[in-house]
């Protein structure tokens, strides 16, 4: 009887991971496309951010190449920058009404 190694087991839970992010993005993308709203759009978009990162640090992990790392800390903080103004932009203009 042969034992999956710890590396093996890594690589299969990451791909698995890749594959069910990648259909979990159907969700948020018929969220950004019908709307109702500006704010739920920005949520959709932000969530689609988050589950592209999380593709991004299993393709890091499936690969084994840690530069995929750093490439994940800017876009996080690309991200975050991005829902602060957005979120401004919006208070603002529901200030204005």
């Amino acid at each position: 009887m042969e034992y999956l190694n710890y590396s093996d087991f890594l690589e299969f839970a990451s791909e698995t991971a890749i594959w069910v992010m990648t259909i979990s993005l159907l969700f948020p993308l018929y969220r950004l496309f019908r709307g109702p709203g500006l704010p739920d759009r920005v949520v959709a978009l932000d969530q689609i951010g988050v589950i592209v990162l999380g593709i991004i640090i299993c393709d890091a992990i499936f690969s084994d190449d840690d530069m995929l790392l750093d490439v994940v800390l800017i876009l996080t903080f690309m991200l975050v920058f991005g829902s602060i103004i957005i979120a401004h932009y919006l208070h603002k203009r529901q200030m204005e009404q």
